[in-house]
């Protein structure tokens, strides 16, 4: 009950900031136009060039695919991983881990409440575009869409924290997380179908992205193609799997660094 409170104190803390200081949302809405919106655009051209389809895909499958990659970035999880190590190099960790709460829990619900208003705000306002301008996959009027949409997604959250607090954490061991960093996020960013959607990867990449942590942290990008009607319990199951192999890894690493920060005399 404790957690649950702290998690609900953070969120409504957060938003209220992100409502009265509303520049992360500007900045997050430029981004998203300037790099989704643009390549969308440059995408239609491809497939009108290519009469249409490309790799049996239509613009329309994949532009929301895109569109779901960088509508998820919003969230910005990624950051958790160099607000772990400025908290380790600045010393902030060591005054938290003697509060009566669990360190992670509170980076991570802080890392959620920091981007969802942002989240919110640009995901509806973008599907209402997208929805008039190009409309509707056949795929995301079915049943199950929705269901499935969202639980992958709470699926694909909780191992995106989980896969970027892993490398936060190396912090208490290498000074400088930034390389690692650099090799997870572009690989999370390739494999996840940022630039290139999935449907258009070979097959030995496409198997990678599969059977990957950083391919199955974006499985919300697989929602809007027709193969998702049949093997999305078979991907949320990789993801349970990723989910809590990495949650172990991150809870014996927690555990290890805990006891780095008192024999350091933390």
């Amino acid at each position: 009950m404790k957690e649950i409170r702290l998690a609900i104190k953070i969120l409504k803390t957060l938003v209220k900031d992100r409502i009265q200081y509303p520049d992360r949302l500007v900045v997050d809405t430029i981004g998203i136009i300037a790099r989704c919106g643009i390549l969308l655009i440059l995408y239609s051209y491809v497939f009108k060039l290519s009469n249409g389809a490309i790799n049996g895909t239509t613009f329309l499958f994949a532009a929301w695919s895109i569109f779901f990659y960088f509508s998820f970035s919003v969230l910005r999880l990624r950051d958790i991983s160099r607000e772990i190590m400025k908290d380790i190099q600045t010393g902030n960790v060591e005054v938290l881990l003697s509060k009566p709460i669990s360190y992670l829990s509170y980076r991570m619900w802080w890392q959620v409440g920091s981007g969802i208003y942002s989240f919110v705000v640009i995901t509806l306002l973008a599907v209402v575009t997208l929805f008039f301008s190009i409309g509707l996959p056949s795929t995301m009027t079915i049943s199950i869409f929705l269901p499935t949409l969202l639980l992958t997604f709470f699926c694909g959250v909780i191992l995106s924290l989980f896969l970027y607090t892993m490398v936060g954490l190396l912090s208490f061991w290498i000074e400088d997380i930034n390389p690692v960093f650099w090799i997870v996020d572009k690989a999370v960013m390739i494999l996840g179908g940022s630039y290139l959607p999935v449907a258009l990867f070979p097959a030995f990449m496409f198997k990678i992205a599969l059977w990957s942590p950083f391919g199955a942290s974006q499985f919300v990008t697989h929602t809007v193609y027709k193969t998702w009607q049949t093997n999305w319990y078979q991907l949320v199951g990789i993801q349970l799997f990723w989910i809590v192999l990495l949650g172990l890894v991150v809870y014996f690493m927690f555990e290890s660094a805990k006891k780095k920060v008192s024999v350091n005399g933390g």
